[in-house]
């Protein structure tokens, strides 16, 4: 088994609304979604490397539309 533990800080609540679509059981990946204060914590299990790595890359595109969002957000909220 292949695991990976991804903490992201200030994203909490934004990830946090899109952990239904994260903690899934997929083919051979688990990933599970929990908050701890202002982080988020994402755990992923995998029956191999390919996916493990699979699932890192999903997690990681969830984590950089997140972040996209709240920046677009505070952009918005400057101008």
């Amino acid at each position: 088994m292949h695991g990976a533990r991804i903490r992201v800080e200030g994203l909490a609540s934004l990830l946090d609304a899109l952990s239904p679509e994260m903690s899934d059981k997929i083919d051979r990946s688990e990933l599970n979604v929990r908050i701890d204060g202002d982080a988020t914590i994402i755990e992923i299990e995998a029956e191999d490397a390919t996916a493990l790595r699979a699932s890192l890359s999903s997690a990681l595109r969830y984590i950089a539309a997140a972040s996209s969002a709240v920046n677009a957000i505070d952009e918005d909220k400057e101008e």
